[in-house]
């Protein structure tokens, strides 16, 4: 009845503190909104609306000039020259900047999915602080028991003042983690407002069960595990962007087209006579060919940055498959064994209490095991699960 009395009040504890902070949320709610308020997310669809506003500006040609000559001394006549790149130029100004849409695109997915990596961590985070919160609570009410019962067996002399010091020492230790768990279970709340776009919201709760997640299918298979991570789309996109910008440069070597009307003749001269044609010569080709030689470099660079890409990963993954396979087997050592083991030291310790084959202080530093047990479990869940989360973030998933 007591270990009943003590179960109802720690969780009657906790309610009232989780009813302080009500605003409770669940994963996928916290992912929506996380997608339709984060400043980051904002700002990625900025960056695409930029580079969607200056794909009209790669077909703009250069501004006409507007001439007034006097060629016969007596009066001025109007004219007009226009100028414009070789054909491929504009094709591949437009081609480059369709590129750099699609990256931004992909630049956005790149953020999305960080920001999904970000949110289940941190509520994760937020659920095992939860569950580490109620579980000390509990041990709080049974040391504060103690407390008070060596108290009285020091005063009646049944103990000595050491372990009346002892119990008391236990029991600040507890009240200290506490402390430390309450001010963690804050910070995870103000990282996760700020996830959600709503810093002012510093009461959020994490509304579902804390439970064992199931492993994503073909998490050993590392042959394709990446293809649809954003990242390396946006390598591969950056590769072809260097490609096309190289070829943009190169046809800077080509001729620019010049059109234009001017009479220089008598008033009534001929029209055929009144246009010019022309175009230029790139006589000063080393600035360009500077150029175009920076951009070589560029498709060089492009092409080892999506090696790198691949190499951290693939490195990344096979450290998160090698936590996934520690985790799980500490967490089926707590569930197979340590669990039950636990359960079986209640009851045993419930028992011989009642029975008076054990007296109370050592009955509830056998309940202090069974919750120290819970929370070694709690703890492995996390890590499993976090596992879980970053397999899921390296896949962009």
């Amino acid at each position: 009845m007591r270990v009943l009395m003590i179960t109802l009040l720690t969780w009657a504890g906790f309610a009232a503190f989780a009813q302080q902070n009500n605003s409770s949320l669940s994963r996928p709610k916290a992912l929506q909104l996380a997608q339709e308020k984060n400043p980051q997310v904002k700002l990625a669809n900025l960056k695409k609306e930029k580079q969607q506003a200056l794909k009209a500006f790669s077909l703009t040609v250069a501004s006409p000039e507007i001439i007034f000559e006097a060629p016969t001394s007596t009066e001025l006549r109007p004219g007009i020259l226009q100028s414009f790149d070789f054909p491929t130029t504009y094709i591949r100004k437009y081609q480059s900047q369709s590129q750099q849409i699609l990256m931004a695109e992909t630049e956005k997915q790149i953020t999305l999915n960080q920001l999904r990596y970000q949110v289940n961590t941190t509520y994760n985070e937020m659920q095992y602080l939860r569950e580490v919160f109620a579980s000390y609570q509990q041990q709080d009410s049974l040391l504060e028991d103690v407390v008070e019962v060596t108290n009285v067996r020091l005063e009646v002399g049944q103990i000595s003042n050491l372990e009346k010091l002892n119990a008391e020492s236990q029991y600040r230790e507890v009240k200290y983690q506490l402390d430390q768990v309450k001010s963690k279970l804050r910070t995870a709340r103000v990282h996760m407002s700020l996830l959600t776009g709503n810093p002012s919201d510093t009461s959020l709760t994490a509304a579902d069960e804390f439970v064992k997640l199931a492993i994503p299918n073909g998490v050993a298979n590392t042959d394709d595990a990446f293809n649809s991570n954003p990242l390396t789309a946006y390598y591969e996109q950056n590769k072809k962007l260097q490609h096309l910008q190289l070829k943009q440069n190169q046809s800077y070597w080509f001729p620019s087209l010049i059109v234009g009307y001017l009479n220089q003749g008598a008033s009534n001269s001929p029209m055929q006579y009144r246009m010019r044609y022309g175009f230029t010569f790139p006589l000063w080709f080393w600035s360009n060919t500077s150029q175009v030689k920076a951009a070589r470099k560029n498709v060089s660079i492009a092409d080892q940055q999506s090696v790198l890409n691949q190499y951290d990963l693939k490195g990344n993954y096979a450290q998160a498959l090698s936590e996934l396979r520690q985790f799980t087997e500490a967490l089926n050592y707590f569930e197979q064994t340590a669990l039950p083991q636990a359960q079986e030291i209640s009851i045993t310790a419930k028992e011989g209490y009642r029975l008076g084959s054990i007296g109370y202080y050592n009955y509830l530093l056998n309940l202090q095991q069974v919750i120290k047990i819970r929370l070694g479990y709690l703890e492995a869940l996390k890590n499993y699960n976090q596992a879980i989360f970053t397999i899921q973030y390296l896949r962009g998933e």
